[in-house]
């Protein structure tokens, strides 16, 4: 059983020894050090992508400054049409300046595995640390506008979405900027219980690892509980797996985005 989607019954984590849980974390800092493919995931995608489409790198002036971001255009982009978006948060470890390293963890390299076929407009805002100030907040939606001008977005089906230190900001960016989002998918998040009362009214998928050595499962329960105390809808998968990684499965169901398409912003 890897699933406690609607049900109230959560699953109960078994033990871990203590070595094998040292061991285990080593592996994961060994990941988490060893991220910064976004180049690679980058050269991968755009292999076979027509003229501007596939991953393009774009620069919007944020509070005075010039900042990089990354964004997918689906290969069959068509400006006549309205587009669904994607709007990714990385976590702590694609932190910086680039516009590259927050593509190569996440979303990013499930998109390159098979990039002619997915079919979002996919934006990656960078922070230069945890989205938990009020200025990586203006930049994320700085970034959503720029796209938003340039391209042709459907503001009706734009998905909030982030790992980590982003699927706590996948909380707060929400909390602060409610209609611009039709649903939230946040990932291993950290707990923000103070502001459920104000995300009662959006669609929500949450994800975690019951053995998550980073962002304890008990983050995502606490904030599916008080959501569905306030009357929220929200969905919980919680996988019987160990790791902080549980974007990679979840990102892999293709259950995830047949169900983010069919969401619209509410009214």
């Amino acid at each position: 059983m890897t699933r406690s989607e609607r049900s109230p019954n959560l699953h109960q984590a078994m033990p871990t020894p203590p070595y094998v849980m040292v061991v285990l974390v080593g592996m994961a800092l060994a990941m988490i050090a060893g991220c910064g493919g976004g180049n690679g995931v980058i050269r991968k995608a755009n292999l076979t992508a027509p003229a501007e489409r596939g991953f393009i790198m774009r620069e919007v002036a944020i509070d005075g400054k010039v900042r990089k971001y990354s964004i997918f255009i689906p290969h069959n982009y068509d400006r006549a049409k309205r587009w669904p978006a994607i709007l990714f948060l990385h976590g702590i470890g694609e932190a910086g300046s680039d516009g590259v390293a927050n593509v190569g963890v996440g979303l990013g390299p499930v998109i390159a595995e098979n990039p002619s076929s997915f079919p979002f407009i996919t934006i990656f805002p960078q922070s230069k640390g945890a989205w938990k100030s009020d200025a990586s907040h203006r930049e994320a939606i700085a970034v959503l506008e720029d796209v938003t001008r340039h391209y042709s977005v459907d503001p009706e089906r734009i998905t909030l979405t982030g790992l980590s230190t982003g699927g706590y900001g996948t909380w707060t960016l929400c909390e602060k900027y409610r209609n611009r989002f039709a649903a939230l998918v946040p990932m291993c998040a950290y707990a923000n219980l103070s502001i459920a009362d104000k995300l009662r009214d959006i669609p929500i998928w949450c994800f975690h690892n019951s053995l998550d050595p980073f962002v304890g499962s008990g983050e995502s329960r606490q904030m599916v509980q008080r959501i569905k105390a306030v009357g929220g809808s929200i969905k919980y998968t919680q996988y019987d797996a160990v790791g902080h990684d549980v974007w990679v499965r979840a990102y892999h169901d293709p259950e995830l985005f047949t169900w983010i398409l069919s969401q619209r912003r509410p009214h």
